[in-house]
Formats: C-alpha cells, structure tokens, sequence
C-alpha cells in the first residue's frame, strides 16, 4: 500500500532503455525528484512525493536497472549524457517546459549540470550530498581496489567487483548501514536493502564502469557550477560516508547558493529526516512567484526558484525562436567550437508547446 497512488505513468526510451516515470498532484511550479542510482528505485523519494504533492506536480523515475525501468546492456547506457537525456525526456513526456529539480548523489549532479545546460527550463535546484567531484574522495572509498580478488571482504573491501557477484547481499546491508549511521534507522536500511535486491550486480558493474561524464572531472563540475543561473539551495549530511561533505559547501559557493548542513545526518536525509528536508524544500518551492533572482552573479543568489522570463531576459542563452539551448561552462570557451574540451552543446533541446 502506498501513501499516494500516482494520476499517471509512462515510460520514455530516448537511447534503447526505457525509464519508467510516474507523476503524482498538480499545481507549479512541477518538481523533478531525479532518478536515484541504480541500487535503489524512485521509491527512495518516498517520503516526499506525497508532501510535495498537495501543492506541485511531482515527477520522479526509476533508474536504469531498477524498479519499472528497463535493464542497461552496455557501459555505454550508463553515460551521463544518455542519463541525463533520459531525464529531460521524461520533463518532456509530462508536459512540463519547467520544473524544480532536486536529487540526490548523482542525481544532485545531474540536477546541477541541466540546471547550467537549460537555464531556460529549470527553475531552482536541491541538491542532497551532491556527488560532482568537486573534491578528492572520501579516502575509504577508493582505499581498495575494485577488482582485486580477496578471500574475505571487510568493512569497505566490500566494494568490490567480486564480493558483489559472490554476496551482493551482504554488500547491500553494509553500505546502507554505513549511508545511515542515524540511530534508529533500521527501516530505512531495510527499505534501500530491498530495492538494492531488485537490481543485478551487472546493472551495477555497468554503472561502475561507465566513463566519467563533466561531474567526474574537478574543473568542469566546477565549470558547471558556476554556469547555474537559477537559485540553489544544497543540503548535506555531516555523517555522510558516501561523498565528501565539502562538496556541498563548493556546490553553494560555486552557485551562490544557500547550504543548509544537518548536523549528524547521513548520506540520505531524505528518508532518515523527511520532515526537515520536506520543510526545506516547501519553502525553497514556496517562493517561485515572488523572489525575482539577482541579476549579477557577484552577489549571493536567493534561494527561492523564479520565472524563467527573468532569468532568460539576463542569460543570453537561448537562441530565439528554435527552442534550443546552447551553452558554455566558461565565458572565455567558444560554444561553437566542437574541439573545446570545456564546451557542451545540447544540439536539439526542444521545449513542449506551453498547456
């Protein structure tokens, strides 16, 4: 039984994987909750959909290999651009020209780079834990080596090529204990262990192996950042034992952000501590139709989501009359020209007919 039962579903297939999506209420602005990783089904956002729900359309998806979605075959359905492809098919699929994004993770990275690539259809963006690399890693997540072959697997060791296809199982109930090191939180474990019990170690090998996209390398992610023109708020974890916690604090002052730390919290305060994250994220919705955001970027940035007409009249980045957006991770990067390493182009983004 579920709290709220979805008023439509569909799934969407932009690169050969279908992703299942589901929307839940009405009202604007819509808020995307992004695709978790793939160890866990969109019933990771739980706990929000039905509060968000009484006032916005909520949209959230499964990821590739887990929950309704269809299953990757190749490192290459793991890529970051196929992701977010998938992510923006899905905002098309529901009819929404604009949306608030928020995720966790990756999907904090995610919401961040679409944010930069289409200024003109995100409104704001949440990011949990965001997982852009920012930083070096938390040194007990790549302390082992991934491929090595052990006799036994202890602690982080456990993060392993074989240990997953021997016990993924076990795998599963360490690393959620370690995402929540709250006291008290054996539902949460339990929940994410089921859904991680949904998922082939294959499907999870192949998101391992993808190659990294513009959130793994340092100077783009933070390239990228500094592209977002729309308000920020980042919410971290000061127990998080997945990604460095010193991310969130450059998320916010590469995007002038608001950064709200939740001080014992693990990597998923979403689930462990729904109501302040729910609260947080009302009011960051709350003030769409009011706050207009600043135009220069010298000065910190609202944290409440805006029209998109202010922010377009400022950005200079859609190109009139084609729906299409274009844009560059550096002001001094010629986003015409295909050999700069630091240009991203989104060749054919088009934008559903308002209504």
């Amino acid at each position: 039984m579920r709290a709220l039962e979805p008023t439509r579903t569909g799934s969407v297939d932009p690169h050969g994987v279908p992703i299942h999506y589901e929307v839940f209420g009405a009202g604007e602005p819509t808020i995307h909750l992004l695709m978790p990783d793939s160890i866990v089904s969109s019933r990771a956002w739980k706990a929000q959909v039905p509060f968000l729900a009484r006032s916005h359309q909520v949209v959230v998806s499964d990821p590739p290999g887990n929950g309704r979605s269809g299953t990757p075959r190749t490192v290459d359905d793991m890529r970051e651009r196929v992701r977010l492809d998938q992510q923006w098919a899905v905002l098309d699929a529901v009819g929404a020209q604009e949306a608030v994004l928020a995720g966790v993770c990756t999907g904090a990275g995610h919401a961040l780079l679409m944010a930069a690539e289409a200024p003109d259809r995100v409104l704001g963006v949440c990011a949990i834990n965001p997982g852009l690399r920012l930083t070096p890693p938390l040194a007990h997540r790549v302390a082992h080596d991934f491929d090595l072959p052990r006799e036994t697997y202890v602690g982080w060791q456990k993060q392993n090529r074989h240990h997953w296809r021997e016990d993924w199982h076990d795998f599963a109930e360490f690393f959620f204990a370690e995402l929540f090191p709250e006291p008290h939180s054996t539902k949460q474990r339990e929940d994410c262990v089921g859904w991680a019990a949904s998922v082939a170690t294959s499907t999870m090998e192949l998101e391992y192996d993808a190659p990294g996209g513009i959130g793994a390398d340092p100077d783009t992610a933070a390239a990228a950042c500094r592209a977002v023109r729309c308000p920020v708020l980042v919410i971290t974890g000061s127990l998080d034992q997945c990604q460095h916690p010193g991310r969130g604090v450059m998320v916010a002052e590469l995007t002038g952000g608001e950064h709200v730390v939740i001080e014992g919290a693990g990597h998923l305060p979403q689930a462990r501590d729904p109501v302040r994250v729910n609260l947080l994220l009302r009011d960051f919705l709350a003030g769409a139709p009011q706050l207009p955001r600043p135009v220069s970027i010298s000065h910190p940035r609202t944290a409440s989501p805006v029209s998109s007409n202010d922010r377009a009249a400022h950005t200079g980045r859609g190109i009139p009359g084609t729906g299409t957006t274009t844009w560059c991770l550096a002001t001094a990067i010629d986003p015409g020209d295909p050999a700069s390493p630091l240009a991203i182009r989104r060749s054919s983004l088009k934008a559903p007919a308002a209504g």
